[in-house]
């Protein structure tokens, strides 16, 4: 009976559709004539790699970074903005993709899960945003300002106001805690001076006192040396480099600012794109060193910044949203 109805419903199909039904039905037919207890074995194939495994062996030269903190990190502000004869040209840059454009050549694969809404809630999107990072199964953690909520803003341990500085010490040990769950090497920034952004885009309350943040400081040093896969990057003293006039030095070389290319954004906290490609180009070898790669990649934030600026687009005449862009041409000096 089966095969009779085949038979009536190839008749009534249009040449293409009969051909498409015989060759089902020769399938059909191979697996109607397997003796019963009789199994087909699927062919065989490899395992699927676990994560881990996946950037291992022939793909060893692979280097996956997680970026873990907040808006510095995130690239809050960080947009080169260029006025050219066809328009205006701009992109904007964070962390992760600064790592990139410092060394082009090197294999990365980077998960950014840095955001500027740190401050909103830093002990639900810190303890998020670890979790997220173990979960990548990342070669290498930066969290270069990953800890500034955890003594900087207004929210307390228990998510109430700060009334004391012991809150926002006792805060600081919650973002120490969360850390603790990482087993990857981590570069971690220490607690910068911020009180020059204070009125500006820090509020009053915002700010520790010099005490309370000599204290979280000289803990951070405490707490890492017993930590052989954290490392600490002196950010507090970076980011007093990039605030100063004197510039920034990496390598033995000092990174100076410009008229046009200011290192420091205007609101004295945040890093701009030169500033944030001279905080990439620091972060490299400290990432090589961390762990245990060769890199033949010289810090150079001059070039960094100028493959930066080699990324910028302009919005199409008449289009609107992110991908109404011209990709970029070389730019004008």
């Amino acid at each position: 009976g089966a095969c009779a109805y085949r038979a009536r419903m190839q008749r009534r199909q249009p040449p293409p559709f009969r051909r498409l039904r015989r060759a089902v039905a020769s399938v059909a037919v191979s697996i109607a004539c397997t003796a019963p207890g009789q199994t087909t074995a699927p062919p065989s194939s490899p395992p699927a790699p676990t994560a881990a495994e996946a950037h291992s062996g022939t793909d060893a030269k692979t280097l996956r970074i997680a970026v873990i903190g907040a808006s510095a990190s995130a690239g809050f502000g960080c947009v080169i903005r260029e006025r050219r004869e066809d328009g205006e040209w701009s992109a904007s840059f964070d962390l992760a993709g600064m790592l990139k454009l410092a060394c082009p050549d090197d294999a990365i694969v980077t998960s950014d899960l840095a955001t500027g809404n740190f401050f909103l809630a830093p002990m639900r999107i810190g303890a998020k945003a670890v979790e997220r990072a173990v979960r990548f199964e990342a070669d290498c953690v930066v969290a270069l300002d990953f800890l500034f909520w955890f003594l900087y803003g207004v929210e307390g341990p228990d998510g109430k106001l700060v009334e004391k500085e012991e809150d926002r010490l006792a805060k600081f040990e919650r973002g120490l805690a969360m850390l603790e769950a990482i087993t990857a090497p981590v570069l971690l920034g220490d607690l910068p001076d911020m009180r020059a952004a204070q009125g500006r885009m820090l509020g009053k309350r915002q700010v520790p006192a010099r005490e309370t943040l000599d204290a979280a400081n000289a803990r951070l040093a405490e707490w890492a040396a017993k930590r052989p896969n954290v490392r600490i990057v002196p950010l507090s003293s970076m980011q007093a480099d990039l605030a100063s006039g004197d510039g920034l030095e990496i390598a033995g070389t000092r990174l100076k600012p410009s008229d046009g290319a200011p290192l420091l954004q205007r609101d004295a906290l945040h890093p701009a794109p030169l500033g944030l490609a001279g905080l990439a180009c620091e972060l490299r070898p400290r990432i090589a060193d961390a762990c245990g790669i060769d890199g033949d990649c010289p810090p150079d934030p001059l070039a960094t910044f100028e493959r930066a600026r080699a990324t910028l687009r302009r919005p199409r005449s008449g289009a609107r949203g992110d991908d109404a862009t011209t990709p970029a041409a070389e730019p004008k000096p």
